[in-house]
């Protein structure tokens, strides 16, 4: 009898994976972001902030990254015009190769993988909401593919005074692990 339950799980656990099996994988990028720089305002004299706080950006390795079918990276920023002019506010995405110490200057590889821009008029509070789909033979998708890369955004501030609080940052990928496998 627990010879005949054990073949069964086995045989159970097998079926479950099969060549088809696609994997997600998400990396919560708030994880790499300290809880004192998710939030802050941005005025006339600060102008911009980094997420992460580096120009190099976050590295985010991904074992099995040639097995990548595609993804999505999502950041979420809650917005609020504390100023008394009309404002507007930039968020850029950017990407870059593992040992680009700048992902920002647009040199060395790196890319502007996605921007938003948003108005506020005073007192009114909004949800930036970004939104990346990792699609093949783009490049995004391929720096991603490539198995370690960076990854950063930049909010920019137009006038005015705003309050900001990044509430979501996620990087999420599916692979299909049964692809690493070669072909005889």
């Amino acid at each position: 009898m627990r010879r005949f339950l054990l073949l069964s799980a086995l045989a159970l656990a097998l079926a479950a994976c099969s060549g088809h099996t696609v994997h997600r994988v998400e990396v919560d990028l708030l994880s790499f972001v300290p809880q004192g720089n998710r939030s802050g305002e941005l005025s006339l004299a600060t102008l911009s902030a980094r997420f992460p706080d580096d120009p190099g950006g976050q590295p985010v390795p991904v074992p099995g990254a040639e097995a990548l079918l595609g993804g999505r990276i999502g950041l979420k920023i809650r917005l609020e015009n504390t100023g008394t002019t009309p404002a507007s506010v930039d968020l850029k995405v950017r990407l870059g190769l593992a040992n680009d110490t700048d992902i920002y200057d647009g040199t060395g590889g790196d890319i502007l993988a996605q921007s938003q821009s948003l108005s506020l008029n005073p007192g009114e509070t909004k949800t930036l909401d970004l939104s990346l789909e990792l699609q093949p033979n783009t490049l995004a998708f391929n720096l991603v593919k490539s198995g370690n890369f960076r990854i950063g955004a930049e909010l920019s501030l137009s006038g005015g005074k705003v309050r900001y609080t990044l509430t979501q940052g996620e990087v999420v990928l599916r692979l299909k692990l049964f692809n690493l496998i070669p072909n005889p």
